[in-house]
């Protein structure tokens, strides 16, 4: 056997790509940020390689490179686009701007500097919007619009009173942006730089101000803010599935695959070296080590996972709502020769969420919704991607005045529609009375109604101006009231998908999907529920059930922890049960409502101030495992076992 040589820090430019600077003024420096650019485009990829797209950026594969155009770091650029947003019904509803979307870039920004300030690259265009810019794929460099009569550089019109002064959405209270000259103030032309941004005589079409060039493709014309990060190839789900013994297609880009170095190629399908010395335990000589060794790993993954969004959510104060493998890379640490290099991986979390906050107006209450999006997916609990609404009939109660000079109303509440709400949900309703629509956001009581199908309704203390509308509207019954449930959605929503995650960790192998597992599992935590007793350990619960019905261990067992054979009957002499216990019940009571296990009530029982504290009990609980898991992998368990039985049956 033979290890690869010490070239495999080295990274290129795949064949077919050229790095195009991002800006011209980085044409000149040593040290270049570029995009990567495929001039022939890819029949499915385009010329550019989009990594992700988030609810209100785009986020492009890029790299740094040196005057020799040897590429010495890849690269995430993260450029702002507010144009997804537009139309949306989350737009219209919250209404959604500029100003608020630059308040969440600064914070994601901060977010990202304190959870790993070093994968940052600071350009200034971060902070400060770039010029509008297009690439000029023939050439091989960026084009920036200017006018030809000053020769000055079209810019982004921030300057709220002229935006007015010509009839325009303003930049701070829209999510609409306009291009203008700043040399020609008054007189300066506008041109609609966002879909669907109003025109009229002051403006002019972008085309106007674009070189007539067939080579040239819009890269960040709308001149959005631009966040540089380092970028780890690998994603989450492909690194899951190499620890459980497969490798690695390669990245792709469209139907294209790219070769961006040696270290990367390492866990490619035509790659002899992850087996050689990518673990401590050889395919060939230590299958039962392997096993264990992989259990370690993965312990290691989701610890790395489950501490990066504890961190996030602690400076951001709200949570991501977005979380799927998709939101990790894996990053690679140089090793000496001969070293298990899987042992210097790290998940770096690559996305700091999407959610949008919602400010209940005329409260100081703090609500988030999902990006829209979003979309449905099974690492996020459904309440979270479908809201419910319809229409309602309601009667007011009685109209009550705070101390604060606030105002609480109390009713009934009835509907024909089908709803699920937690405790800390709140419902919309819209009111007409003679003085126009009122907006009321309540919570709804089951339990204190006096008839089957109605809600007793109490609002939340609001600083409504009509309130003697309401008073006179008492008794009065209301149908055709229009409401929507707006779930509380908060950090317990992340831990949800944590575990979902932890489930794809440990369970998923070429027997087991994640649908199926996770219903399994699911399944294992009610009749675990339901036979609760606080006299009895949780971990007792779960033995006598994987005692009393062998299917617990085909479908839930750790041999699922690798595509290796090895049989359900021979794992738990390799992995001690109380270890595989404490992962299943570390997973378990990430999941929130379902018992008094559950370290959660629902998805909205997060404190304020305080959302961060619902992962502290499970990363505690995954570290304690992973020292346990790392003395099993220098001691031979099974030779231990042997002995012990040896001396066992000498004593009997």
């Amino acid at each position: 056997m033979s290890f690869p040589g010490t070239t495999r820090g080295i990274k290129r430019l795949p064949d077919g790509y050229i790095a195009v600077p991002i800006a011209e003024n980085q044409k000149l420096s040593v040290l270049k940020i570029c995009v990567l650019v495929r001039p022939e485009p890819d029949p499915v990829g385009g010329h550019m390689v989009v990594l992700r797209n988030m609810v209100d950026a785009k986020i492009f594969l890029g790299c740094m490179i040196d005057a020799s155009a040897q590429v010495l770091d890849w690269l995430e650029l993260w450029m702002q686009n507010s144009g997804t947003l537009i139309n949306t019904p989350a737009a219209s509803r919250l209404n959604l701007s500029n100003a608020m979307l630059d308040n969440s870039w600064n914070k994601q920004l901060r977010a990202f500097e304190q959870l790993n300030a070093s994968e940052i690259i600071k350009t200034g265009l971060e902070s400060s919007n770039p010029l509008p810019t297009l690439i000029d794929i023939s050439a091989g460099c960026p084009v920036h619009p200017t006018d030809p009569e000053s020769g000055t550089p079209w810019k982004l019109c921030t300057d709220e009173g002229l935006l007015q002064q010509n009839g325009l959405p303003g930049y701070s209270s829209s999510l609409h942006r306009y291009l203008y000259i700043p040399a020609s103030g008054s007189a300066t032309k506008f041109v609609p730089a966002t879909p669907g941004a109003p025109a009229n005589e002051s403006t002019k079409p972008m085309s106007e101000i674009c070189a007539k060039n067939a080579h040239t493709i819009p890269f960040n014309i709308a001149a959005g803010l631009m966040l540089v990060k380092k970028h780890d190839p690998i994603d989450l789900e492909t690194y899951i599935d190499i620890l459980s013994g497969i490798s690695w297609d390669g990245l792709k880009h469209g139907r294209s695959i790219l070769d961006i170095g040696e270290q990367i190629n390492a866990l490619r399908k035509d790659e002899t070296t992850l087996t050689n010395d990518g673990r401590l335990f050889l395919e060939t000589c230590g299958r039962h080590g392997r096993l264990i060794e992989t259990l370690h790993l993965k312990l290691r993954l989701l610890a790395d996972i489950v501490s990066s969004i504890h961190t996030m959510v602690c400076n951001l104060q709200r949570p991501l709502l977005n979380i799927g493998p998709e939101s990790w890379q894996v990053k690679l640490g140089e090793v000496g020769r001969g070293l298990p290099f899987l042992w210097t991986a790290k998940a770096v979390l690559s996305d700091p969420g999407d959610a949008i906050p919602l400010a209940i107006e005329d409260t100081n209450l703090q609500y988030y919704l999902p990006s829209p999006v979003a979309g449905t997916s099974i690492y996020r609990p459904l309440v979270s991607s479908v809201p419910t609404k319809g229409r309602a009939s309601l009667r007011i109660r009685s109209v009550l005045t705070e101390t604060n000079d606030t105002t609480v109303v109390e009713g009934t509440f009835t509907t024909r529609e089908r709803i699920e709400i937690a405790s800390h949900d709140i419902v919309w309703l819209r009111i007409n009375l003679a003085c126009g629509d009122v907006d009321l956001y309540a919570h709804l009581e089951s339990d204190s109604a006096m008839a089957s199908g109605e809600w007793r309704f109490r609002t939340v203390a609001q600083n409504l101006k009509h309130t003697e509308d309401l008073k006179a509207a008492e008794g009065v019954p209301m149908p055709d009231i229009q409401f929507e449930i707006i779930p509380l959605l908060s950090s317990p929503c992340d831990l949800y998908s944590l575990a979902v995650l932890a489930i794809r960790i440990f369970l998923v192998d070429n027997k087991n999907s994640l649908p199926v597992v996770l219903d399994e599992t699911l399944s294992l935590m009610r009749q675990v529920e339901a036979d609760f007793d606080e006299n009895v350990s949780i971990e007792e619960r779960i033995s006598n059930l994987f005692s009393k019905d062998n299917r617990w261990l085909e479908s839930l067992g750790p041999h699922h922890l690798t595509f290796d054979e090895i049989t359900s009957d021979e794992v738990f002499g390799i992995i001690p049960t109380e270890i595989w216990w404490a992962i299943l019940i570390i997973i378990m009571k990430m999941l929130p409502g379902l018992g008094p296990d559950s370290e959660c009530r629902d998805y909205g029982d997060a404190q304020t101030g305080g959302l961060h504290k619902v992962f502290e009990r499970t990363m505690d609980d995954i570290d304690k495992l992973i020292l346990k898991t790392r003395s099993l992998i220098v001691s031979d368990r099974q030779s231990n076992l042997e002995i012990a039985a040896a001396i066992q049956k000498y004593l009997t």
